[in-house]
């Protein structure tokens, strides 16, 4: 897309965000319009009703009186949406930009930071580990949507919450509940399928429950072919691409007298044969691929009850984490296989305490504790079936990583004024023992504080400030990765410190019967940025061809932007929603383009209701053109020479919901556009279509 089509794309869609508010503040004067049940459309955003958001406070607080900028999806919205994938519910949440280094992967960009920039959390339990790395990676697609309950994305923040890593926001999922019931016994269950064409996805899924006075139990079982993607315009089928995946999940509930509950969860997820397909197309390797990519969660936690207005509440988990990877490598025109395999498990601990201070003050306060242990090991099986083992893997073996951290949380309203304030002081333990570079030992800190302060004009209308200081301490990963990555060989430094941040946001929000809305500034500023930097290995600059990197804090950044969302009800039956997100990032240190900041996007759709049970959406995505490119964009293979070209997409749903039987339908990219996500490694889908179906037993 030229300069003049990204332009048309920009005013275009800010002249719909400013009808938008002209219509919200016209009827606050002059009247009511017509409303509309939020219950009747798939919303994806805002704040319609009194939305209950955990991610921000650590518990329940309405959206609409939070000063942060808070995305939501609910179980209904997930069940219309029927995604392949975790990567793809996030791509449809307002202020996120989802970046897919091949088809089994997917990392989501919130305001131009990514990787291990951001921070996800399952059922309040940290799912990021020492071993995560920047950029788009894989990690979030070993979640399995279909048994998530609900998305919160807290866009800007999270490091006083939930400690190391959130510098760019946080990602916060909840599994689906089992439900108590009182009448007795019950069985029931659900049984899901999707297809979508060109065999580019077999989805199966059956779950169940059995459902009591005082125990429930869910379990669920899911399994997935997913075909090579077909890529509109005349790039066509992309392969290798496909893989399979299969994943099981069960959650328990016990009441325990009258004022205790036992909640224990397991979750299993594998994907086979994931290929990385960018390495391939390029040439430079026959075979590369994760074999498998697998995560682990177990957990149990008691939550407790208290008439005790300093302890109302109080939560204790205990958590174990496993992950898996494996990568299988065969560079082109060679025919030794190499072996890569890291193995992460993950202990945690953690006391959560509820206070009802006073009938306007409220807090959260607790300790956390987790400790990684890392298995690395590497294997090559060479032509005549030579096999060298014990090898260095990517990260030394044995190494641990232990984080601890106390966190305070307050909340104050009064009249037209919400007042929000928190601490946490975390502190580290590293232990690096490398057989080529020696042992290594240190314990980095960070003391992190977050103000946000809420001005309501009235029922309909608030103003807010927020200021979040976040950090992001080096990890394993960052400290020992020995070998390469991207376009580079990537040597230890274990001189390094916490990165960190300071977020400044100003937000307005509206809304009202039947329109909302949100329009939210921020500038986050970066300091002490772990970066790569050309070095040397033992008097080398170069290793098998690329050229050697190592990590230092050398960096700071500044990126700032914009994010607007509404939504209007033009009659019972119809509504309107419109996201939009620009980001501006640049490195001030060597005063250029911060890597990989996503070009100005968003998405406008409107819903119809032509009878009760049967709605149809109309949708167009788009994105401009990002010609903004840093050095490392432009070493790049997956990025094309000057930048990627702007796009435009546009789908289609339909959801029919009667009784026990719900079905979703779409036909995606109707125009077969080309085009590809900035900086990803795979290209968009072209036209094509798919169905869903699910019932309920």
């Amino acid at each position: 897309m030229n300069l003049s089509g990204t332009t048309s794309i920009v005013i275009c869609s800010i002249a719909v965000w400013f009808t938008t508010c002209f219509l919200a503040i016209a009827t606050s004067v002059y009247g009511q319009g017509n409303q509309s049940s939020p219950e009747d459309t798939v919303r994806q955003t805002i704040f319609l009703n009194d939305e209950i958001v955990i991610v921000a406070q650590r518990m329940g607080n309405v959206l609409f009186d939070r000063p942060e900028a808070i995305s939501v999806l609910t179980g209904k919205d997930l069940r219309a949406l029927s995604p392949m994938t975790m990567p793809d519910v996030l791509a449809v949440m307002p202020g996120v930009w989802m970046q897919k280094t091949n088809h089994g992967g997917g990392s989501a960009f919130i305001r131009g930071l990514t990787g291990y920039q951001t921070l996800i959390m399952i059922d309040g339990i940290r799912f990021n580990n020492s071993t995560f790395r920047s950029g788009p990676n894989q990690y979030l697609n070993t979640i399995d949507p279909l048994m998530i309950d609900k998305v919160e994305v807290l866009r800007g923040g999270g490091s006083v919450q939930y400690g190391s890593d959130a510098i760019g926001g946080t990602i916060y999922l909840e599994t689906r509940d089992p439900v108590f019931n009182k009448e007795g016994t019950k069985l029931s269950g659900s049984v899901y399928g999707k297809y979508w064409s060109q065999n580019m996805e077999k989805t199966g899924r059956v779950a169940g429950e059995v459902s009591g006075k005082r125990s429930a139990v869910r379990i669920g079982l899911t399994v997935k072919s997913l075909g090579d993607i077909i890529a509109g315009g005349n790039l066509g089928k992309e392969h290798p691409t496909g893989y399979n995946d299969w994943s099981a999940d069960l959650k328990w509930k016990q009441k325990v007298g009258q004022r205790h509950e036992l909640i224990s969860s397991i979750q299993h997820h594998r994907q086979t044969e994931v290929p990385l397909y960018h390495k391939i197309v390029s040439g430079e390797y026959s075979l590369y691929q994760f074999n498998p990519q697998q995560r682990d969660l177990d957990y149990i936690r008691l939550n407790s009850r208290y008439d005790n207005r300093w302890f109302d509440k109080i939560s204790y988990t205990v958590s174990y984490q496993r992950s898996e990877e494996v990568r299988e490598k065969m560079k082109t025109g060679s025919s030794d296989l190499t072996n890569e395999r890291d193995v992460v498990q993950t202990g945690g601990v953690a006391v959560k305490v509820n206070s009802n201070i006073t009938g306007n003050w409220e807090a959260v306060s607790g300790i956390e504790i987790y400790n990684d242990w890392i298995g690395s090991q590497k294997t090559i099986i060479r032509e005549d079936n030579d096999v060298e083992t014990g090898l260095r893997g990517l990260y030394p073996d044995g190494s641990a990583y232990t984080s601890a951290a106390i966190y305070t949380l307050h909340s104050w309203m009064w009249s037209h004024w919400n007042l929000f304030a928190g601490l946490r002081y975390n502190r580290f333990w590293i232990y690096v023992p490398d057989p080529v570079f020696g042992d290594v030992r240190v314990d980095p800190g960070a003391l992190v504080g977050n103000l946000g302060i809420v001005y309501k004009f009235n029922l309909h209308h608030q103003f807010s400030f927020s200021a979040n200081t976040g950090f992001r301490a080096p990890n394993i990963n960052d400290m020992s990765s020995f070998g390469i990555a991207d376009f580079r060989y990537e040597v230890p430094s274990y001189n390094l410190s916490p990165e960190r941040s300071l977020n400044l946001e100003l937000a307005y929000k509206f809304r009202g019967p039947w329109y909302s809305g949100a329009l939210h500034l921020f500038e986050n500023g970066l300091k002490d940025l772990i970066t790569n930097v050309p070095g040397e290995w033992m008097g080398r600059d170069s290793l098998e061809n690329y050229p050697v990197y190592q990590r230092e804090n050398v960096e700071k950044a500044r990126i700032w932007g914009v994010e607007a969302e509404g939504s209007v009800s033009t009659g019972e039956d119809l509504s309107w929603e419109i996201q939009m997100a620009y980001v501006y990032g640049r490195n001030i240190s060597k005063d250029e383009p911060l890597r990989r900041i996503p070009p100005f996007n968003g998405r406008l759709f409107g819903i119809y209701r032509i009878i009760k049970n049967l709605k149809i959406k109309g949708e167009w995505v788009f994105a401009g053109a990002q010609t903004r490119l840093s050095p490392g964009d432009i070493a790049d293979d997956r990025i094309q020479d000057g930048g990627t070209p702007g796009w435009n997409v546009l789908n289609f749903y339909v959801y029919y919901d009667i009784r026990f039987v719900k079905l979703s339908a779409s036909f995606q990219n109707i125009t077969n556009e080309a085009y590809r996500m900035h900086g990803s490694g795979i290209d968009g889908i072209g036209r094509s279509g798919w169905i869903s179906v699910m019932f309920d037993l």
